[in-house]
């Protein structure tokens, strides 16, 4: 059996999980694989498809009160107080908040928040380590989003994120809608990474380790950090910014970019309708397709 033909059978077996559930478990998984030196001895060690279908779905079923999905109640607060150790991956999905990502001298991560209606935020740990913040549920009331209090303060949601201030995952998935996300004081090594802005900001830094995808809608991404491994970048009418520590030629980048665009280290790549750019003989590409050519 290839290991197309294990996943498929895996997930037809997880459909009676949430679509979510099935989805972690099964990028979990493809990570165990790509780790793995050898598919069928990965094979071997997890069993059947359908027998280790039978395990993910109990340990969905054994997940502690604690660590349940739970949506906020108040209107600030702090949620989670997850260790080092327990949290393998971050999945964060951002409406239209401001979210700082802050590295502390602590090893737990955590969330903290003000100017939420209840319901506005939800918070959990997955049996897989998935530490999961999701602020999208529902837009909010945009009058009250920017309007200024008479004291000078503001009314937009905010939401920090704490987190060790040097940490190894084995994924970080990022997607901000109309908010803005930005990372401060953190090294994170990952074995890979997705980071997808809408019409907000992004910004992460020091994000190192293997494959990344980068998308942007109509707002900002910026990436500083260092990769091993390919890199996709897909940008539409926005504008995508990569800080890629080390030389370009030791970088795999494949992009497509619309309107938009794209810059490498302070330079915008100049690009034809369609081809490659790069030096010839090395590592490093840069593939753009367009529907126009651009100076």
């Amino acid at each position: 059996m290839t290991r197309s033909e294990y996943f498929i059978q895996l997930k037809n077996a997880l459909r009676v999980l949430p679509v979510e559930e099935q989805e972690e478990a099964l990028e979990y998984y493809r990570c165990f694989f790509d780790d793995a030196s050898d598919d069928e001895k990965a094979m071997e060690e997890l069993g059947s498809p359908e027998e280790l279908s039978r395990a993910i779905t109990e340990k969905f079923a054994c997940v502690p009160e604690l660590k349940k999905k739970a949506w906020n109640t108040g209107h600030e607060g702090r949620a989670g107080n997850f260790s080092k150790e327990s949290v393998r991956a971050v999945d964060i999905s951002v409406g239209a908040a401001e979210v700082v990502m802050a590295g502390t001298d602590d090893n737990y991560f955590c969330v903290e928040y003000r100017n939420l209606d209840p319901g506005d935020m939800m918070c959990a740990l997955s049996p897989f380590g998935t530490f999961t913040i999701e602020n999208a549920r529902r837009i909010p009331d945009f009058g009250r989003l920017f309007r200024h209090r008479d004291d000078g303060g503001v009314n937009h949601p905010r939401i920090l994120i704490k987190i060790p201030r040097v940490c190894e995952l084995d994924l970080v998935r990022i997607h901000v809608g109309a908010g803005s996300f930005v990372m401060k004081d953190v090294d994170i090594k990952t074995l890979r990474s997705y980071l997808d802005v809408g019409a907000g900001n992004l910004e992460v830094s020091k994000l190192n380790g293997g494959p990344a995808e980068l998308h942007v809608g109509m707002g900002h991404l910026k990436y500083c950090g260092k990769t091993s491994g390919l890199v996709k970048a897909d940008c539409g009418m926005g504008q995508l910014e990569m800080l890629l520590e080390g030389k370009e030629e030791d970088y795999t980048v494949s992009g497509k970019v619309g309107l938009g665009e794209i810059r490498m280290n302070g330079k915008k790549k100049r690009f034809r309708k369609s081809g490659v750019w790069g030096k010839k003989g090395k590592s490093f590409f840069f593939e753009l397709r367009t529907w126009r050519n651009k100076d």
